[in-house]
């Protein structure tokens, strides 16, 4: 068996290299005389190649066989890759993974792969994409079904941190090992924000362009402590994010295909959130303008040209108010 993991995801990586020593070990996988981990930088190994080879051809005294881990294999050395290219053209029977974080499909190395080995893309979900994979990961990986507000509120309170979002949901889990489903009065009660979710609570009323509940909103973070630079970031990816969906509406998409691209969940999109009508509330050249500004913004704070209280309110009043 060959594993190829390509990504930047280093919790999918974990997840599927402890997946793959569970398969072809099992109760030896943390056993070291039947794994052995070796690291493509690894100074001390003269060469990465042959112990790779060697390791995967022999066995040891204690072990009737054993798994070979690369890992950061996208920094082998040119003579370690074109000698394990001519050893893979063998098509060996080894217990083999190699995790790359980048691995060109036109390379001599991922062709002399392609033919005998299984290809895992591991990559980290984009933000916009976090409350699909809550779900994905929560009702797959950990048997549990989860409301979409619910995996909507664990995206918006957690960030990209897919470990932390695993940990915390296995919290819930370990409270409540009956339950059926997640709830969202339940992810709130047991999982606390990690990060300010300015966006979550200001995007509503950016989105309706109503002057009167955005200024309001505003305030109320402004006065709650919730950073100016937290604000203009939250308002420049959801504004991003109005321009993508008016943009495809506009090429005649649906709202369903717009919502899967997104990797959204398709009720909240188009009833609960109702993004296609908020997204047409702007016209796109003034979202264009409206980033545009965002941008500027968020320079002339990280700059110190805008560090008044009153001066960031009516900046960011400015782009509703018209």
């Amino acid at each position: 068996m060959i594993i190829v993991l390509i990504g930047d995801s280093e919790f999918e990586k974990e997840r599927l290299i402890e997946q793959f020593l569970e398969k072809t070990l099992g109760d030896r996988k943390d056993d070291p005389l039947a794994r052995k981990i070796i690291f493509a930088n690894d100074s001390n190994v003269q060469s990465v190649s042959d112990a790779i080879i060697e390791s995967c051809d022999s066995c040891s005294l204690f072990a009737t066989e054993q798994s070979v881990v690369l890992r950061n294999a996208e920094m082998l050395k040119a003579s370690d890759s074109a000698a394990l290219e001519d050893w893979f053209k063998t098509k060996p029977d080894a217990n083999l993974l190699l995790e790359f974080e980048k691995l060109l499909k036109t390379s001599k190395l991922y062709k002399a792969l392609s033919g005998i080995a299984t290809v895992k893309e591991c990559k980290s979900p984009r933000d916009y994409e976090m409350a699909k994979w809550v779900t994905l990961h929560t009702e797959t990986d950990l048997g549990r079904r989860i409301e979409p507000l619910a995996a909507e509120y664990i995206a918006d309170a957690l960030g990209t941190n897919q470990a932390l979002i695993d940990s915390e949901i296995k919290k819930i889990l370990l409270l409540d090992p009956e339950g059926k489903i997640i709830s969202l009065e339940q992810a709130k009660l047991m999982i606390a924000p990690q990060r300010e979710i300015a966006a979550f609570e200001i995007r509503e009323s950016f989105g309706d362009r109503d002057p009167i509940a955005y200024t309001k909103k505003l305030r109320e973070l402004l006065d709650s402590g919730v950073e100016g630079i937290q604000i203009v970031a939250a308002l420049e990816a959801y504004a991003v994010r109005l321009l993508h969906i008016h943009t495809m509406l506009s090429r005649k998409i649906s709202a369903k295909e717009i919502a899967a691209k997104l990797g959204a969940n398709p009720w909240l999109f188009e009833n609960k959130l109702n993004e296609p009508r908020k997204a047409l509330n702007w016209p796109i050249p003034l979202l264009c303008r409206v980033i545009k500004r965002l941008g500027e913004l968020d320079c002339e704070i990280k700059n110190g040209i805008c560090d008044s209280r009153m001066g960031l309110e009516l900046s960011l009043a400015a782009l509703v108010i018209r």
